[in-house]
């Protein structure tokens, strides 16, 4: 029977493939996206993306759904796909285990960075993150720098671990960390600040926001560890070629992305510095 993970596989296949005819599948670029929204959400957002990749590059494009950032950088690392999306925390944690490469950061339509927060109903009678305590709490993913990583490390700075908080759940997507919130299935949740609109059902203006962290970097587009220099910049400068045409940004419009720009690794030191801080946290909590 096919399994889920194949049947979205063929679906994503026939999205993304160009002209299967007149090039080797073979030779086809296997790339999986940002796995912060739905399955169904990435097709309809990295479709025209990869399409217009094709062109840059002369060879098939073949989307990959990853069920969520861990698995996604798992495909990477073990070779089932050639370039990954991810945001900051899941590139400093891929590039210092395993090697993958940096190839392009993302440029959206809040700019170069965005920010994580806290946030809670208006009604709930919170006023701030030290009221935390004893709550039901919301995450995203474990690999997100927004959902998990920074709204980690400012409970600790209140003296909130894990175990403080009264349920915790991990919701994986963005926008479900805002639905748990305002259906008040949590009591509080994290997420990116981009990421919270009224798409879902939710009504901002009953959302109070306790916390909002430093700007982090946008998301970044990675390759595997063993691609070799000329290919990786092969692949960089077609990304960056599709941000600045016409055509280019049109197919980025649905996924409000507004290009990719050249990435270096000292953009993330503070991401990489909070990790570090939440690697000694967690083991200093260990009995």
């Amino acid at each position: 029977m096919p399994t889920k993970r194949s049947l979205l596989g063929i679906l994503f296949a026939a999205i993304a493939v160009w002209d299967g005819n007149a090039m080797a599948q073979d030779k086809a670029l296997r790339l999986a996206a940002n796995p912060n929204l739905s399955a169904i959400e990435l097709l309809n957002n990295f479709g025209p993306f990869a399409r217009e990749l094709e062109k840059e590059l002369g060879r098939p494009v073949r989307l990959v759904a990853g069920r969520d950032y861990e698995d996604t950088l798992r495909l990477l690392k073990d070779g089932q796909v050639d370039i990954a999306g991810t945001g900051a925390f899941g590139y400093v944690t891929a590039h210092d285990e395993f090697g993958a490469r940096l190839v392009v950061r993302y440029v959206e339509d809040d700019g170069d960075s965005y920010h994580s927060i806290i946030f809670t109903r208006q009604d709930s009678g919170l006023r701030s993150v030290a009221d935390l305590r004893g709550k039901r709490f919301a995450f995203t993913d474990i690999k997100s720098t927004s959902g998990y990583l920074m709204p980690l490390l400012e409970l600790h700075r209140n003296g909130i671990g894990l175990a403080d908080l009264g349920k915790v759940e991990h919701v994986k997507k963005q926008p479900n960390a805002a639905i748990a919130v305002y259906n008040k299935q949590v009591d509080a949740g994290a997420m990116a600040d981009n990421q919270l609109n009224e798409k879902y059902g939710v009504k901002i203006d009953e959302l109070r926001i306790l916390w909002r962290s430093p700007p982090i970097p946008h998301g970044v587009w990675l390759a595997r560890a063993d691609m070799g220099d000329a290919e990786v910049q092969r692949i960089a400068q077609a990304i960056l070629r599709i941000s600045r045409s016409e055509e280019g940004r049109k197919a980025l419009a649905t996924a409000s992305v507004r290009g990719f720009a050249p990435a270096n690794d000292a953009d993330f030191a503070f991401v990489r510095s909070a990790a570090r801080q939440m690697k000694k946290m967690q083991s200093e909590s260990k009995p």
